[in-house]
């Protein structure tokens, strides 16, 4: 009994690891398990043995993806908030890690690979995901944000500005083939890639600035 569960759990791992990696390329509605079990050499039966369904496999991805994340959004903007650097380059930060992660590719990508796919596929459990996955980062996202530009500008507005941060790095992630076509000299090796999180950055906090400005209350002269 315990030999088969020691050869039971690298059938588990593997079927994880492909399906991560599928459902980040391909989308969940369009890969199939039969696919991922194909890709991991695996018995279309053991899907359903450890995850029970598809959509369950689907959520055990993500958590698998999340562990292989070093160096998230998250973790960069803590790090910089004890280190005590000011706001702006807080948010810099998180941008930049934010956006690279989603666009390099690799294990340590993978995580934001799949929440830049339901981003733009929703599916049967965006809700679970939202709440688990999608919010922690829209929450420090806002926070981030506020604390740039200040509690004068409403927050509806400041969602927005969140929305429209985080739309960037999904139009960049999801959108390589057009830009090969419309813009081929930007590129998605390392440098590109970089040099594509500092624009992002550069340009989220140009607006901000402008739009911080707009909100800010009207000084009285003496």
């Amino acid at each position: 009994m315990m030999n088969l569960e020691k050869e039971a759990e690298p059938a588990r791992a593997r079927i994880l690891q492909v399906a991560a990696e599928l459902f980040a390329a391909g989308g969940y509605k369009a890969t199939s398990v039969r696919t991922i079990c194909e890709a991991a050499k695996v018995n279309v039966a053991m899907v359903n043995y450890y995850f029970l369904s598809k959509e369950e496999l689907y959520l055990a991805a993500f958590d698998y993806a999340r562990e292989l994340a070093p160096g998230s959004a998250a973790d960069v903007a803590a790090a910089s908030a004890q280190a005590q650097l000011p706001p702006v380059e807080q948010l810099r930060l998180a941008i930049e890690a934010l956006v690279s992660d989603m666009l390099r590719s690799g294990p340590a990508s993978l995580f934001s690979r799949l929440v830049a796919r339901e981003l733009l596929e929703p599916t049967a459990a965006i809700r679970t995901l939202a709440v688990r996955d999608v919010r922690p980062q829209h929450a420090l996202f806002t926070a981030l944000i506020r604390g740039v530009v200040g509690q004068s500008m409403p927050a509806d507005v400041v969602q927005k500005c969140v929305l429209s941060l985080i739309g960037q790095a999904v139009f960049h992630t999801r959108s390589r083939v057009v830009h090969e076509l419309v813009a081929p000299e930007i590129t998605y090796d390392e440098a590109g890639i970089a040099s594509i999180a500092r624009h992002i950055a550069q340009f989220t906090l140009a607006a901000l600035d402008g739009m911080h400005r707009q909100y800010a209350p009207t000084q009285v002269s003496a």
